[in-house]
């Protein structure tokens, strides 16, 4: 019946491929002069635009930063598949080529924190009033003290310890790390800068949870906890560190050894002995800069402590990687 049926011509129709359309002179229009120039554009456009397309799909090959067969890590997280591209000199003849792998570096909070310290301008911070006293990055622990550190911990089976003066708790967290599961450190800082400074780091860290921090003078919190150790309501540290100002240190070390409760048996007390390191600084106005300060050394306060210690019958010390590390004779004898 389709091949035998031919289109009226009375009724407007023709041909147009495989299917009989209607020819525009058999109905009336009601599309404006204006509104088909602008139908003519748009088509006129649509065309171009589809041959533009076409060309380009035409003549478009895969290339190696694109993510074909040949490629497929270019856009997936899979950096670790890829080699790095060396550097040649322009004259080469051969450029880009494929350097040597290297593998991937893991970082830790510590070695973070670390860093993070030595980036930090600590002038500007003084400057600004951000800190109480004028810092400076090398008073962080060195990665050597924190393995004396980790190693007096381990060896003596610490499971509490106590630092006075902490700095941005680079020692704290290296002990936190290297306490059991149960263990905890107190941290006993002048300046509560450092301690959210640091307290960025540790958070990071599983053994971040361990550190406890006592902000204000160390004298006064150490004779709180003293006060809270005689009662009971402390438990006694079996490894404590002492990094604050030198001026008091004599002080602290006479209070930890005369306090009962405080320090348990066989505990082990370092001393930190680098001069130049937490004094109080004294401020004074030269050549227009008012933050610029002077402290002394604190090397007659080191001197004093270590001929106390070395001439009293009651310790046993020696001094190793900048510490004065300290026992009881009974214990140490045993």
């Amino acid at each position: 019946w389709l091949k035998q049926f031919q289109p009226r011509a009375d009724l407007g129709l023709h041909s147009s491929g495989p299917l009989w359309l209607p020819s525009a002179a058999a109905f009336p229009t009601c599309i404006s002069p204006s509104e088909q120039a602008v139908r003519g554009t748009m088509a006129a456009a649509a065309t171009v635009i589809a041959t533009a397309a076409t060309t380009a799909a035409t003549q478009w090959q895969p290339t190696g930063s694109l993510a074909s067969g040949a490629m497929p890590a270019a856009a997936f997280p899979n950096t670790h598949l890829l080699r790095p591209v060396a550097p040649v000199a322009a004259h080469s003849a051969t450029k880009n080529l494929p350097a040597a792998w290297s593998a991937p570096t893991v970082g830790s909070p510590l070695s973070e924190l670390r860093a993070a310290v030595l980036e930090e301008d600590w002038e500007r911070n003084y400057e600004e009033g951000l800190t109480k006293i004028h810092m400076q990055a090398k008073w962080s622990a060195s990665p050597e003290r924190c393995s004396v550190l980790q190693w007096l911990a381990k060896a003596n089976g610490a499971h509490r310890a106590l630092e006075i003066g902490s700095f941005c708790g680079v020692g704290a967290l290296a002990l936190a790390e290297a306490l059991p599961a149960d263990g905890e450190v107190h941290v006993l800082e002048l300046d509560p800068f450092v301690v959210q400074f640091g307290r960025r780091f540790q958070l990071k860290s599983l053994s971040g949870s361990k550190i406890k921090s006592i902000i204000g003078p160390a004298l006064t919190a150490l004779e709180g906890l003293a006060c809270k150790a005689k009662t009971g309501h402390v438990k006694p540290f079996d490894l404590v560190v002492v990094d604050a100002d030198k001026e008091g240190m004599q002080e602290y070390f006479d209070l930890l050894w005369s306090s009962p409760g405080l320090l348990s048996e066989g505990a082990v007390v370092c001393v930190d002995m680098t001069p130049f390191k937490g004094q109080p600084p004294t401020r004074y106005v030269k050549y227009g800069f008012p933050h610029r300060w002077q402290s002394s050394s604190g090397q007659a306060e080191i001197d004093a402590l270590r001929t106390a210690v070395c001439e009293s019958p009651e310790f046993a010390a020696y001094e190793f990687e900048g510490l004065l590390i300290v026992q009881r004779k009974q214990v140490f004898s045993q």
